[in-house]
């Protein structure tokens, strides 16, 4: 791929255009803010939840509807809404920086709208492609794809019960809840239920929150994600990524810490996640039409890499690999949607992976219940521990912590040049939670990574005792 043509072309197509943003924090927008920038556009406003942790973008307005939820989801469902519903003094914030209505809403972020604060949302996604988000009618997809999975069943909540009795690995079953209430992500409508005891109140959540869940066995092993990007042409197939899913030590329950791409798994295993990826996207793009990127996420067991919902859409994974790879992917899938721009599946997967095999990126997004003032403190791993150092001078990795939609967040970015490429990052991940415990005095559980259990594929049948 010719970078420099590329990014002619997209400079081109963004110069003198003005753009509504529309993050659920502020910091997000900062890398497309600059890259707006770089390439000629318009004037820029930001319409937006929370200032969120880091450096706010150089933005022309930023408008705050302070939306907050106490949960990731809910703080996110309330961002949606206060843009796809907007107020009247943001819409009067938005008509004072557009008041001939000529910009357009930069991509749509989670939201299904093809129109946000009165303004068309270039790159809107077709419905279609979201009700993919549904976790219930997944497994028919693998199995359409050729992908191997887990058993599954996806019933009503009050048969999850005895569903999961015939389902469970050793370390017992995950339900899953439909899309009653929405999308979902982030683990947040999952449940990992080990034992008796946690039936019941598995049974009352999912009873106020969903009609039916999808059950399957607890896979032991390391959570982990493969990304696709469809073209009019074909799939281009990135490397796996490492998804830093931990366990509180004190009762069976997942935190989602996002993602890094430092892990590399066997090499058979990676081929075949790559493969599956492949499949996955070619059966999107025929039977949906669809453009874009998607992902794939799964765990990494003693049987091989084994799936466990798909993501249609850019995600965290593709952020990493635009990172490394100076590829500007998010605008690259609106033009592409939109049809303004034709893109070489073969010549994007070449670029990326030309250079992601030695350019790797990722670090820790870990959500706070309560306030926290915005603080910032180095990290440097010395046998298994994380030592606070100055963030100015030599570190491993930057931990800040500070507000967000549903309370407080801590985002910590490793230094690329300084983390090995090969094992899995969550021990590290872990050891940072433990220092900002002690740091900053904070009542977080305690948690531990999942245990490298990636082997060889076998033949082995029966995956309920095997993963």
């Amino acid at each position: 791929m010719d970078l420099d043509h590329v990014n002619a072309l997209v400079a081109a197509f963004h110069r003198g255009k003005k753009w509504i943003l529309v993050p659920d924090v502020a910091v997000a927008a900062a890398g497309i803010v600059e890259k707006l920038r770089e390439w000629g556009s318009g004037p820029i406003m930001i319409v937006t939840a929370v200032e969120g942790v880091g450096n706010l973008p150089t933005a022309d307005v930023i408008r705050y509807t302070r939306a907050s939820g106490t949960t990731v989801m809910k703080g996110i469902r309330a961002a949606l809404r206060a843009i796809e519903e907007p107020s009247g003094e943001v819409m009067a914030a938005v008509d004072a920086f557009d008041p001939d209505h000529e910009a357009m809403v930069f991509g749509a972020g989670f939201s299904r709208s093809s129109v946000l604060a009165g303004r068309p949302v270039y790159g809107a996604r077709p419905g279609g492609w979201g009700a993919l988000e549904d976790k219930m009618i997944v497994d028919q997809l693998w199995d359409d794809a050729g992908v191997r999975r887990a058993p599954s069943a996806v019933v009503p909540v009050a048969e999850a019960p005895t569903a999961a009795a015939g389902l469970a690995s050793g370390l017992g079953t995950v339900w899953v809840a439909d899309n009653t209430e929405g999308w979902h992500g982030g683990g947040e409508y999952g449940r990992w239920v080990r034992e008796a005891g946690d039936v019941p109140p598995a049974v009352e959540w999912f009873s106020h929150h969903a009609a039916e869940v999808r059950v399957m066995p607890f896979l032991d092993g390391i959570p982990c994600s493969i990304h696709g990007f469809v073209t009019g042409d074909g799939v281009a197939v990135f490397l796996p990524v490492e998804m830093i899913i931990l366990r509180r030590v004190d009762r069976p329950e997942l935190v989602y810490a996002q993602a890094a791409n430092f892990w590399n798994p066997p090499t058979a295993i990676r081929d075949g996640m790559r493969a599956a990826a492949r499949r996955v996207g070619m059966l999107l793009k025929e039977r949906y039409g669809y453009l874009g990127g998607f992902g794939i996420d799964g765990v990494c067991t003693r049987v091989g890499f084994l799936p466990t919902e798909l993501n249609p859409r850019l995600s965290k994974g593709h952020h990493l690999h635009a990172l490394a790879a100076d590829l500007p992917l998010g605008p690259l899938e609106l033009m592409q949607i939109e049809g303004d721009l034709e893109i070489s599946s073969a010549d994007l997967e070449d670029h990326v992976l030309a250079i992601a095999h030695d350019s790797r990126r990722g670090g820790m997004l870990l959500p706070l219940s309560g306030y926290e003032e915005p603080r910032k403190v180095g990290i440097r791993f010395i046998d298994g521990r994380a030592v606070a150092v100055d963030p100015n001078g030599i570190k491993d990795a930057t931990m800040e912590i500070g507000p967000a939609v549903m309370g407080s967040i801590i985002i910590m970015r490793f230094e690329p040049d300084r983390t090995p490429i090969g094992p899995p990052i969550a021990p590290r991940t872990v050891a940072a939670i433990d220092l900002a415990r002690e740091l900053w005095d904070l009542d977080f559980p305690e948690v531990m990574p999942a245990p490298d259990r990636c082997g060889p594929r076998n033949e082995t049948r029966d995956l309920r005792h095997e993963t």
